[in-house]
C-alpha cells in the first residue's frame, strides 16, 4: 500500500482526549459504574485541566483536537461532546473540532443537525461530525435495542444531512424518524455541510462510508490484530470507492493511537505502562456477565480482549501503541503512516490516570522534536512559543 508521503504528502494530527477519570481505586464487579467515584469539586478541576490540554494542543501545532461520548462509565466523563466543542470553539482558532463521534442510533437526528450547525456557525466552519453505531452498553444505557442500530444509523445520517443542506422547510416520513416539517436554524458555514467520519471497525461501515464517500476512522486500538483490521477495513472502502468509479485519497483514512513521548524510551515506558494498566484493568475492564450478555445478543458480536488485555511489550510489538523518545516516536509514525496510507493520525497522549503534567511534557516533545519532522514549524505555533 502507498502511503500519503510517497505520494508527496504530509499527514494531518489530531489530539485526542476521552477526559478519563483518574481515581477509582480499583475494578467495579459490574457494569454501570457506581458514581460514588465521582467528586464534583475534583471534576471541575479536571474538566478545566482537559480543556487546557486541547487548547495547549492548538499551540503545538495539531491540525485537530478531538473528544467522543460515553455513558455511565470512567472510562470517560463525556456524556453529551457537543457542550464542550462549544467551549473549545471559543478557546481556540484555528484547529478542527473533531466530535469522535455521535452514537445517532441514540438520539434525535434533527437535534444532532441543530447543535452541530451551531458549533459550526459558533467555530467559524471548524466542525467535524463523527457518526458511529455505538457500543452495545450505551444501548443498555439508553434502552435502545442494538439489533436496530444499522437501519436507524443510516437513516438518522440521510436525514442529518438533508436538514443541513435543505434551503426550504421539508417534511421527513421514514422507517424510524417522522418529522412533519423540518427548517434548520442556523444553518452550517461549511458547504454542503461539515465533514463527516464514520467508523473503520467493520467492513460494513467502511463500504457505507466509501458509498457517501466520508471519511473511515478508528479512534482505539485495542486488540492485538487492530492494525491488520484497520487494513482490511481500508482495502473494502478502496474496493468500493474504485467499484463507484472514484479513488480515495489518503485524508479519508483517519487512525488514532495512544502515545507516550518522554526524554527517554525507559521514561516513556515506565509512564506509559501504569496508565495502561489503569485504562485497560480499571477503567475498560469491566467486561462481566451483563456486558457479555450484551455483546452476544445484539449485532455488535462478542470480543473478549478487555478479559485478557496486552501488555505495554505486546502492545509496542504489534505496533497498537506509539511510545518512546522523540526519535523513536517518529520512526513509529512513519512506519503507521507507511502501514495504513493514512491522512489523519490522532495521537492520544491522556491515557488514563497519567499525570497531566506528563501528558503536557509529551506534547511539548512533539511539537518541539516531532512534528518539524513531517512539515515546517507552523507561525501559529513560533508565536505560541515566543509568549
Amino acid at each position: 500500500m502507498r502511503s500519503r508521503r510517497s505520494e508527496g504528502g504530509v499527514p494531518s494530527f489530531c489530539c485526542f482526549n476521552p477526559m478519563p477519570w483518574p481515581n477509582v481505586d480499583r475494578k467495579p464487579s459490574k457494569w454501570p459504574y457506581p458514581n460514588h467515584h465521582f467528586n464534583a469539586a475534583s471534576g471541575h478541576l479536571l474538566y478545566r485541566s482537559y480543556i487546557d490540554q486541547l487548547v495547549f494542543a492548538e499551540q503545538c501545532g495539531f491540525d485537530w483536537i478531538g473528544i467522543a461520548e460515553d455513558h455511565f462509565t470512567a472510562y470517560s466523563i463525556i456524556p453529551n461532546p457537543n457542550i464542550l466543542i462549544s467551549v473549545l470553539s471559543q478557546l481556540t482558532s484555528r484547529v478542527k473540532l473533531a466530535i469522535l463521534g455521535l452514537p445517532i442510533p441514540l438520539l434525535n437526528p434533527i437535534r444532532v443537525a441543530e447543535e452541530v450547525a451551531m458549533l459550526d456557525v459558533l467555530s467559524n466552519g471548524r466542525v467535524v461530525a463523527g457518526f458511529i453505531r455505538g457500543v452495545p452498553q450505551n444501548y443498555a444505557a439508553y434502552n435502545f435495542s442494538p439489533d436496530e442500530s444499522r437501519a436507524r444509523f443510516s437513516e438518522a445520517s440521510e436525514l442529518i444531512k438533508k436538514a443541513w443542506t435543505s434551503p426550504d422547510v421539508f417534511s421527513w416520513k421514514g422507517d424510524y424518524y417522522n418529522y412533519p416539517t423540518v427548517s434548520l436554524w442556523p444553518r452550517p458555514i461549511q458547504t454542503p455541510h461539515p465533514p463527516l467520519i464514520y467508523s473503520a471497525n467493520s467492513l460494513e461501515s467502511a463500504t457505507l462510508a466509501a458509498k457517501h464517500r466520508v471519511t473511515i476512522a478508528a479512534i482505539h486500538l485495542y486488540s492485538r490484530n487492530a492494525i491488520e483490521i484497520m487494513r482490511t477495513s481500508i482495502d473494502a472502502y478502496k474496493r468500493q470507492a474504485r467499484s463507484d468509479g472514484w479513488d480515495p485519497p489518503a485524508d479519508r483514512f483517519f487512525i488514532g493511537v495512544q502515545v507516550c513521548i518522554a526524554q527517554s524510551n525507559q521514561q516513556a515506558e515506565d509512564l506509559f505502562t501504569p496508565a495502561l494498566d489503569y485504562q485497560f484493568g480499571i477503567l475498560s475492564g469491566t467486561f462481566n456477565e451483563q456486558k457479555r450478555e450484551l455483546a452476544k445478543n445484539s449485532s455488535y458480536g462478542y470480543t473478549p480482549i478487555e478479559e485478557n488485555p496486552p501488555t505495554y511489550k505486546e502492545r509496542m510489538a504489534n505496533k497498537i501503541i506509539i511510545s518512546g523518545d522523540p526519535k523513536a516516536v517518529i520512526e513509529q509514525i512513519k512506519d503507521l503512516e507507511e502501514q495504513l496510507g493514512v491522512g489523519t493520525i490522532s495521537l492520544q497522549f491522556q491515557v488514563g490516570n497519567m499525570k497531566n503534567q506528563d501528558v503536557l511534557n509529551g506534547m511539548s516533545l512533539f511539537r518541539d522534536q516531532v512534528l518539524p519532522a513531517f512539515r515546517s514549524t507552523p507561525r501559529e505555533t513560533v508565536l505560541s512559543m515566543k509568549r
